[in-house]
């Protein structure tokens, strides 16, 4: 999922809200620093993602002539990809 850097640090905001709302949550450090931690965690996976897409559109251009050859779907075969890639290196969307 693409998130724009606002998107991101307005989840990462909502997520600290929502945290010093909780029963039984108790925040002990500066909540700028937990926003800032959950919004590095969600630029890290943002860019984890990149990097499987990337791996994915470099297989893909590999092996352009053999997909055109065969008349498989290159957005199926894509999705298809992605998802094998992403098993294998144990990463969660």
């Amino acid at each position: 999922m693409r998130l724009s850097p606002n998107k991101i640090e307005f989840i990462a905001d909502e997520t600290v809200l929502m945290l010093e709302k909780a029963h039984g949550v108790h925040i002990q450090t500066n909540a700028d620093l937990v926003f800032r931690v959950i919004a590095d965690i969600f630029f890290e996976n943002m860019q984890a993602e990149e990097a499987i897409d990337a791996e994915v559109d470099e297989l893909l251009t590999e092996y352009k002539g053999h997909i055109s050859a065969m008349e498989m779907d290159f957005g199926a075969l894509r999705s298809s990809m992605k998802r094998e890639i992403i098993k294998k290196k144990g990463f969660i969307l």
